[in-house]
């Protein structure tokens, strides 16, 4: 039959066919040529002949036989649909439904039903190979995220990891190793940030540090703060002093109480370990207790100059304010503490961890104690040889 025409109009030409007109005249009404239009009336007679043999139960068997047919694919596709709720399962896993399906409803059916297009489903089950080059990619990178995190105790964080990847020989991003990151383990997120500060300003806290935050030798800046941290015993104090240059830890003190005193021992025993010369500056924020007279009066009896950060401006205190966020990320936030004993312990093994292991990008990815060695290895070695810079 002509693929140019539509039954309806062949059959309204079959009808003049029959009522007497010739083959002449419609020719010349439809403008079709004979041998199509003889072509058309015979099938049209097979189909007139074939159905005046037909009895009417027949036909209405035939029809019940149709629409039982007709509901039961009905019934199919509603369960089809119900199996993989398509508004909210993502494309491969309505694949892998669809996988199950296809000797029952066929390709057509289920793709169409799971929305799915029919390349990728043929792509999944006749030409995908087993692991893609991404997914090798992952099962390489999968046990030396696992043992790096492991050495770390899971401290360090996407950005390091990826370094040290790096240096093994790998290429990845930041974002894979993220992925990677949350697959082996979710990690606790911290607790928000207080965002209100104190806005006055004494006279005699001056900012002599001024953000200048890459000393060139040890021992001429240290910068300190207080942190609370809560365990089932109570409420507990740390105090900590870092040495500008490595950003090493030189001492550090737990105390049930936030006072001068802490602080105040904190730093003896940061002198004590250091000894360090004249014009030392000792950097914090305007926290009571370093502004108190007894502590302000031990700084003077050193000779060690104080700097204070401006109120409400953290980023006067940037070096330590991180240190604290990676103590708490990498640690705190990650263990829960009885009291005192195990909160002694883990503290003293971070710190151990953070001078001695855990690299920092603002000293060339060295680790504290790399960066001080370098630097008196170097020193020693000019004194030695009697050069100069």
């Amino acid at each position: 039959m002509s693929r140019f025409y539509s039954e309806t109009y062949k059959w309204s030409l079959y009808e003049k066919y029959r009522s007497g007109f010739t083959l002449t005249e419609l020719q010349e009404i439809s403008g079709i040529t004979d041998k199509p239009l003889r072509e058309w009336f015979r099938y049209f007679d097979r189909l007139y002949s074939r159905a005046s043999s037909i009895s009417l139960e027949e036909v209405h068997q035939k029809s019940a036989q149709l629409r039982k047919q007709l509901e039961n694919m009905q019934v199919e596709l509603r369960l089809l649909q119900n199996e993989a709720v398509l508004a909210t399962v993502p494309e491969p896993v309505r694949i892998s439904c669809a996988q199950h399906l296809l000797d029952q409803y066929g390709p057509n059916v289920v793709c169409r039903s799971l929305k799915i297009r029919k390349s990728n489903l043929y792509y999944h089950t006749s030409r995908r190979p087993s692991v893609t080059v991404y997914e090798k990619h992952n099962l390489e990178l999968m046990p030396a995220i696992r043992e790096i995190c492991g050495n770390s105790l899971k401290r360090i964080g996407a950005e390091r990891v990826r370094q040290q990847l790096i240096s093994q020989g790998f290429t990845v991003s930041k974002r894979k190793v993220l992925e990677l990151l949350r697959k082996i383990s979710p990690w606790t997120s911290p607790p928000q940030r207080k965002s209100d500060y104190p806005t006055e300003w004494p006279c005699d806290c001056i900012n002599i540090l001024a953000r200048r935050f890459s000393p060139p030798r040890p021992n001429m800046a240290w910068l300190s703060d207080i942190t609370e941290i809560q365990t089932d015993s109570g409420k507990f104090y740390l105090c900590v002093v870092l040495d500008l240059f490595a950003r090493r830890v030189v001492a550090a003190r737990l105390s049930e109480t936030e006072d001068a005193s802490l602080i105040s021992h904190t730093f003896r025993d940061a002198y004590d370990s250091r000894r360090p010369p004249q014009n030392l500056i000792f950097h914090s924020d305007q926290g009571g207790q370093y502004r108190l007279l007894e502590f302000r009066s031990l700084l003077l009896g050193h000779k060690v100059r104080q700097s204070f950060s401006a109120p409400g401006v953290p980023y006067d205190n940037a070096p330590m304010e991180s240190f604290f966020a990676s103590l708490k990320v990498e640690e705190i936030h990650r263990f829960h503490y009885a009291g005192t004993s195990d909160l002694t312990a883990s503290l003293r093994d971070y710190i151990s961890f953070y001078n001695n292991k855990r690299s920092h990008t603002s000293i060339g990815g060295r680790t504290p104690a790399e960066a001080e060695n370098e630097y008196f290895l170097r020193t020693s070695t000019v004194e030695m040889t009697g050069c100069a810079f």
